[in-house]
């Protein structure tokens, strides 16, 4: 493909020399470059368009296609936003508007420009792509299917679409449709390597970490400086030896300079892991701090406005307000909520708890979430949350509920007793769970504070866990944490059950006896082995609980106490220097 790149090449150098102010000779001349990917060449060509024509919305778009490319996202929106300003009905730029504004995380931005470009030309797949893209951003992964789907179904072989249609598939839990959407990106572009990335992450899920590994592999072998199949591969493998060749490989990219900044703190993840299994902790925390160090440079976290939030949760769900009857809650029991700080132990809990008969998992549901940004739309008022609680009507109410339990058994039915939603974060929500559900069950997940706060900072949380990239914000989010804890511990008017991550891993049997009684549960066996679980999981802890129960993660942050210290005063404990 190359060769005739060149030669089309060769013929605009020529048509410049007879034609040298012609702007589109090298508006055309840079789109050429562009898929050599000699992307600064194609840039100067571009600007030398500019320069002749500055009124060409075409040749602003096309470079900002370029700086999207070599990840320049804030100068490409500013091209996108030109073309839109010289062509108002410029299709494809809103198109492109709403794909890097997905990346830049304004994603009801993102959706509204592809919208707007979906009224310009209604059978735009690739819009209906980007919109899929954003929406999942968001955590709307059914609406974001359904745009996947009618992407589809304009083009067919998209190969993009169907890939992309498997990530979201995923975060439904549906696997083998995930699995079944790989092959068709793989089938209809078979050297596509994030399609062969995005099998090995379903793969895995499944708990096939051989055919995972395998995937990821094959993905490498596609794309050999692909950052995400290198943190995917290091993460489901076990290290001795620091010399390993995979540390090589990692060092090499990193030492490339068109390596991207996510791609360097991807691997800085990957690098740190691997130094973390050898024992080499010193190296690993510095890699940890590199990678979160590029990760925190997106988020903003304000721990004023979160202190304030969590000021307004306790000032609403009071005593007096959660013992007041609501008019619409309901009195099923099923919905068992298992909350507490990310890396406390929520997904082993759950693995193991799952393992009887009378309970299923749902997994991590975004859904109490997601009512949680409706209630000011769906009252009709404005208010926002924790306040527009007080204005939920009987209708809302009951259409909440109704649909939190058509979401919570969508894939278990309706003959297991209890269903688990574990998502961690439901633990500020306490109050308006227990307004719907004041019969449900809730288990709390405690562990100690610096071996929490040291493994989140070891984990690559999405975005939206904004926090979790600086040591001083984990504090400060851990004692907001604690601080909403104890307020729900005085007012709910049902205690939570309360697990701690070293029973968990330490006093299994005792504490999964206990639990079970407090649910009115008989004792199963099999609950001492949750990594038969055949379950999928979808979190950060998806290898660690397909592992048999270890203790290795107790006082881990032992290890790294000279780069906790900061922390001692904050969260209330004095690290010990090991001996």
């Amino acid at each position: 493909m190359i060769k005739p790149y060149n030669d089309a090449l060769a013929s605009y150098d020529h048509a410049i020399t007879l034609k040298p102010n012609c702007a589109a000779l090298y508006n055309n001349r840079g789109i050429l470059l562009a898929k050599l990917r000699r992307f600064n060449d194609a840039l100067a060509n571009y600007n030398q368009a500019i320069a002749l024509k500055p009124d060409c919305a075409e040749v602003y778009n096309n470079r900002g296609v370029v700086l999207q490319e070599i990840e320049q996202y804030d100068d490409a929106l500013a091209d996108y936003d030109k073309a839109i300003e010289l062509k108002p009905d410029y299709a494809n730029a809103h198109n492109n508007r709403g794909a890097i504004l997905s990346k830049l995380r304004r994603c009801d931005s993102a959706v509204a420009s592809c919208d707007q470009a979906l009224t310009l030309k209604p059978d735009f797949a690739e819009a209906y792509n980007n919109r899929g893209v954003a929406l999942h951003e968001m955590e709307h992964f059914d609406n974001a299917l359904a745009s996947y789907d009618q992407a589809i179904a304009l083009k067919p072989d998209c190969a993009e679409a169907h890939n992309n249609r498997s990530a979201t598939l995923r975060e439904l839990k549906r696997y083998d449709d995930a699995l079944a959407s790989c092959a068709k990106a793989i089938a209809l572009k078979p050297n596509y390597a994030e399609a062969y990335q995005n099998r090995g992450l379903s793969l895995v899920n499944k708990g096939n970490m051989n055919e995972a590994q395998e995937m990821f592999l094959e993905a490498l072998k596609l794309k050999p400086d692909f950052p995400d199949a290198v943190f995917s591969l290091t993460h489901i493998r076990k290290y001795r030896d620091p010399d390993h060749a995979d540390v090589k490989n990692i060092r090499s990219l990193l030492a490339k300079p068109r390596t991207s900044l996510r791609g360097r703190e991807c691997l800085y993840f990957a690098l740190g892991k691997i130094y973390d299994d050898c024992g080499l902790y010193d190296e690993a925390f510095e890699c940890y701090r590199q990678a979160n160090q590029i990760r925190n440079t997106a988020v903003a976290y304000n721990p004023d406005r979160v202190a304030r939030y969590t000021d307004s949760i306790i000032d609403v769900f009071s005593k007096d307000f959660l013992a007041k009857r609501s008019g619409f809650s309901s009195d099923k029991q099923s919905p068992l909520f298992i909350v507490g700080m990310p890396r406390s132990g929520t997904t082993l809990l759950a693995q193991i708890l799952s393992n009887h008969r009378c309970i299923a998992s749902a997994g991590e549901l975004p859904t109490i979430l997601e009512f949680i940004s409706r209630l000011p739309e769906l009252g009709g008022k404005g208010i926002a949350y924790p306040r527009a609680v007080r204005h939920i009507t009987p209708v809302i109410g009951t259409r909440l509920i109704n649909d939190y339990e058509q979401r919570l058994r969508r894939d278990v039915g309706s003959d297991v007793p209890y269903v688990i939603d574990k998502h961690p974060l439901n633990f500020r929500h306490l109050g308006f769970i227990s307004m719907l559900f004041p019969g449900a069950r809730i288990i709390h997940c405690t562990r100690h504070p610096l071996d929490m706060v040291l493994s989140t900072y070891f984990q690559r949380f999405a975005y939206s866990y904004d926090y979790s990239f600086d040591l001083g914000n984990i504090a400060h989010f851990y004692g907001e944490y604690t601080r909403v804890m104890e307020h729900w511990r005085k007012v709910l008017p049902a205690t939570p059950i309360e697990v701690s991550y070293e029973d968990i891993v330490m006093h299994t049997e005792q504490m999964v006896r206990k639990t079970l009684a407090a649910l009115g549960l008989e004792w199963e066996e099999r609950c001492l082995s949750p990594h038969t679980n055949s379950g999928g999981v979808e979190t950060a802890s998806q290898y660690q609980v397909r592992q048999p129960l270890h203790r290795q993660s107790v006082e881990r942050w032992r290890h790294y106490a000279k780069h906790l210290a900061p922390l001692q005063e904050i969260v209330g404990l004095i690290p010990e220097r090991p001996g």
